[in-house]
This record gives C-alpha cells, structure tokens and sequence, in this order.
C-alpha cells in the first residue's frame, strides 16, 4: 500500500467535499425552507436539482469522490478515513468567506479540537485491517440502517440547526458505509475490471449508501450552519468507519485512554462551535421563494 499517495489523495478529497458543501449549502438557501430530518426532501431535492449551482457543487463532489476511490485503493480504510476530519477545516474558511466573516481564533481551536480528536482515535497503533469479511459488512450494515433509521425519527422533534446537526450524523453514518463498500469494489475492479464490479453485491449497495447521503447532506446543509452540519459528518464519518474497519476489516480497537482523550477533544470542539458567534452568519438568509420562481 502506499500511504504517502493515498494520505494526500484524501486532503485533496477533503478540499473538493468542502467546496463542494458550501456551494451546495449556497444553492439551498435558494430552496423551499428545510427544518431538518427528510420531510419534505423530495421538494427539496427537485428544487436542487434545476438549479445549476447545485449541478456545480454536484460535479465538485464528484471529483473528491474519485479522488477518495483511488485514496481507498491505495490504502485501508482506516488511514484514508482518517483524513477526513480535515475537511472541517477547509469547511470553516469556505463557510467564513461566505459570510464574509473570517473565523475567529476559538472558532480554529474548535475545528482544530474535533480533527484532532477524530485522527486521535482513529490512527491508533495496529490498525490493520484490509481485507473485508463479507458477512460482518452485511451485519455492519444492517446496523447503520437501524441508526440512520433512529436519527432521522428523532431529528424532527428537535429545533432546525439540531435537526440539521442530527441529519448529518445520519449523512456520516450513510458515508461510512460507502467507504467500505467503496473500497470492496475499487478492489474488485483493480482485479477483474468492470465487469467483476458489476457482478459485485457490494456496488449496488455502493450506490443506494452514496445516493441516501447525498440526500440527508442536502437536508442537513439546508437547515443549519455549514460547520455545525459538517462537524456532525466529520466526526460519524470517520468513527463509524473504524468501527467498520474493527468488526469487518479485522482491526484493533483503540486503547482505553486514546479514547478517553478523543472524547476529550470532541467535547470541546463541538462546544466551541456550538457557542460560535459566528454561527448565525454560517447560514445563508432564505430568500422569499416567489423572487426566486420556487412554486
């Protein structure tokens, strides 16, 4: 494996998922309002859609998708998804420019608080794990649908920048789950071309995980800060996918104090963003959807 290729493949997947979430969160102030959860997402979705800012941050998205295919090929799931905490803070200087407000010195420590506590956890010693067992992927997976299933219950009895918050953990749970079943099928098809995919479980599966949190993404980023709705995803994306690296990969679980100092971090830096002053400014004004030709 080569760790190098694989580690900078993934922060150039992190700048594109950001750019790609403030575009997309830009696109949805244009949408029928959101409160969080998927009620109403279809409406959402078909306003997104027709909207070629969101085809734009749809393209961007695509090309860190690829980007973090190869990454996943390269290397195990657990260094690449490692990584992935960094988009947060890309995401602090996309959300600040649109707000024209640049983050404050607690807003870093914040960000910087949750990456580091995530890549604590996550890069613990013996990681291992790069070949899947096929039964504990489907147990692994059946699990996240339940979760997911409890989040999106559960967001809509909450305000919308928790309802959005909720969602993402759902979006990151979602993805997780793609980037195991992504690096199941980016494996067969390095081996036995396109054809061994298309025979493959794995990438019809790939496809309704991908397309599920896209959806709840859109839900979450339409409902409340960009950081909020990013720090949500940055934290259950790479978590669940060591855990999935654990129970279908093989790899060891972290150390009881390595856990204890994660959590540390985590709590801190989701307080400091919560208490942000800059999170009213983190999401973009909802203009009157007759201006705008919504129906």
């Amino acid at each position: 494996m080569d760790h190098a290729a694989a580690v900078s493949l993934a922060i150039a997947a992190c700048a594109l998922f950001s750019l790609s979430a403030a575009v997309q969160q830009r696109a949805s102030a244009l949408a029928p309002g959101r409160s969080g959860g998927i009620s109403g997402v279809e409406q959402l979705m078909l306003a997104l859609v027709r909207n070629p800012l969101w085809v734009a941050g749809a393209m961007i998205n695509a090309g860190g998708f690829g980007m973090q295919a190869v990454a996943l090929h390269l290397g195990s799931v657990s260094v690449v998804q490692s990584v992935m905490p960094a988009q947060l803070l890309f995401v602090l200087v996309f959300a600040s420019l649109a707000a024209r407000l640049w983050p404050t010195p607690a807003d870093w420590l914040s960000g910087a608080a949750i990456c580091g506590g995530v890549i604590l956890l996550v890069t613990d010693e013996h990681r291992g794990g790069t070949y899947a067992d096929v039964g504990r992927v489907a147990l692994f997976a059946g699990c996240v649908v339940v979760v997911i299933c409890v989040l999106l219950l559960a967001a809509h009895r909450f305000p919308p920048p928790i309802a959005a918050a909720t969602t993402a953990v759902a979006a990151g749970c979602s993805f997780a789950t793609t980037s195991v079943l992504l690096k199941i099928t980016a494996d067969r098809a390095a081996a036995d071309g396109l054809s061994g995919m298309l025979t493959l479980p794995a990438f019809y599966g790939l496809l309704c995980t991908c397309g599920l949190g896209i959806v709840l993404t859109q839900a979450a980023l339409a409902a409340g800060p960009l950081p909020w709705a990013m720090a949500a995803m940055t934290i259950t994306n790479p978590t669940v996918s060591y855990v999935a690296a654990v129970v279908a990969f093989g790899a060891s679980a972290p150390t009881p104090w390595i856990a204890v100092c994660a959590g540390a971090l985590l709590v801190a830096g989701i307080v400091g963003l919560a208490r942000s002053r800059s999170a009213v400014r983190w999401t973009p004004a909802q203009h009157d959807r007759t201006e705008i030709g919504v129906p």
